[in-house]
């Protein structure tokens, strides 16, 4: 065959089955490509639940029974918050590269480093400290999520608490600055730990 008639049979109009087969291969590859998005975004809700987090011993023995005594759990008005509510973000993007970075907590779940309540107790503080610091690091966006500040009805709070409030709006302090062992036992030097972070932050 000559170069020329290579090139004219490269050129040529396909046949009616491969004309066919161009569209109805996108329309395979599209609902493919639907159905694998469904199946990841339904992962990632599913292991999101409370029901998921309850898997893993120390959440089961030691987590849920403090989640399930606090106001977050059960209060006069019904809202709950869920622990992905407090604990992860609510943005698709940083929910699924926090769900990557958080999957790795399974490594010393496995290893029973909080199977036992003295192992659980002895890492409390430890455990604060890494959320805290991560509260202040994001101005507790995740708090802000459900509380917002220009959403509050002052005059319907206390005095104390309006002052407070607005003290705080003022001065650029955060939520967990305040607000904090109001779900989980706080460890023994929590105000020590909080003071440390705050001034390890305004450096």
């Amino acid at each position: 065959m000559t170069d020329e008639n290579k090139d004219s049979s490269l050129w040529r109009r396909p046949s009616a089955r491969w004309a066919f087969g161009i569209p109805l291969g996108a329309v395979i590859a599209f609902f493919l490509g639907a159905a694998a998005l469904g199946a990841f975004n339904w992962t990632i809700h599913e292991t999101s639940s409370n029901e998921f987090c309850y898997v893993c011993h120390s959440h089961q023995a030691f987590i849920r029974p403090e989640y399930e005594a606090s106001s977050h759990f059960r209060n006069a008005s019904g809202v709950r918050a869920d622990c992905a509510d407090c604990h992860l973000p609510h943005e698709w993007f940083d929910l699924v590269v926090t769900k990557a970075i958080v999957s790795l907590d399974i490594i010393p779940e496995m290893m029973g480093k909080l199977d036992t309540a003295e192992k659980y107790e002895s890492h409390r503080a430890e455990m604060a400290e890494s959320v805290w610091r991560q509260f202040k690091e994001n101005d507790s966006r995740f708090c802000r999520s459900c509380h917002v500040f220009e959403a509050m009805d002052l005059e319907a709070q206390e005095r104390r608490t309006a002052r407070q409030h607005t003290r705080a709006n003022e001065n650029g302090e955060t939520c967990i600055d305040c607000h904090y062992g109001i779900v989980h036992q706080e460890p023994e030097n929590a105000e020590e730990i909080l003071e440390r972070l705050t001034k390890e932050m305004s450096d």
